[in-house]
């Protein structure tokens, strides 16, 4: 595997490094990367369940931009690493592209389990920004609400299961967590996100990156498909 990529311009790094840092604040785990045919994808992860009977949504975030080179790689390493890499990598660059060297990998048992599908992706009807910034104005405060100030981390993980799996009205496929994810991301514009499904997944497309939710069951409510 490659020790380095080399992000095509210093404006897509430091695109690049703002997303992780927004990602960070949400959680500050780790982050997957996926180089292939001169495109870098950027996964982090936003809301993940915990054991068999959390019914928490599965909630990623992605962001695409190319790259300078064919190289390839698939790895998992940890967020905060990536982050101070590609920053360094901005502050050296001695041309307009960036040359990030990849921290050492973190093998995680979460991310092989959560691998969203790269074909079969079908248009279904939008949603609009002001939905999702609704929900997730509304689902910080409602567990605002509910968690005192000490709390056991088993009844939070409960309360924020509860609230972001909520479906969006007349989206009953996106739950409120995706409209947490687009709005801590800064994926909300004026404009419609526009939505795709592939088998249990659903993703919402923004001009500055991507949300991708897994649900439990294949998603429904969301329209005919665009065709």
């Amino acid at each position: 595997m490659t020790d380095s990529l080399t992000i095509a311009s210093v404006a897509l790094a430091r695109d690049v490094a703002s997303f992780l840092g927004r990602a960070q604040r949400v959680w500050d785990g780790s982050a997957r990367l996926v180089a292939a045919d001169g495109y870098l994808q950027v996964y982090v992860g936003i809301l993940m369940p915990r054991g068999l009977l959390d019914r928490t949504p599965t909630v990623l975030g992605l962001r695409v931009v190319p790259l300078v080179g064919a190289d390839t790689v698939d790895t998992v390493v940890p967020l905060a690493s990536l982050l101070h890499r590609i920053e360094r990598g901005i502050s050296e660059a001695e041309s307009d592209a960036v040359v990030v060297e990849l921290p050492t990998s973190s093998p995680s048992l979460q991310w092989p389990a959560i691998s969203p599908p790269r074909e079969g992706w079908r248009r279904r009807l939008g949603v609009t920004s002001a939905q999702l910034e609704d929900v997730a104005k509304r689902g910080v405060e409602a567990i605002a609400e509910a968690i005192p100030d000490s709390v056991g981390e088993s009844v939070l993980q409960k309360v924020r299961s509860e609230v972001w799996g909520q479906p969006i009205p007349h989206k009953k496929a996106i739950p409120w967590a995706a409209g947490f994810a687009a709005d801590a991301l800064g994926l909300l514009t004026p404009r419609s996100l526009s939505v795709h499904t592939s088998g249990h997944w659903v993703r919402l497309t923004s001009p500055h990156g991507y949300v991708l939710v897994k649900g439990n069951s294949e998603p429904d409510g969301l329209g005919e498909p665009e065709d």
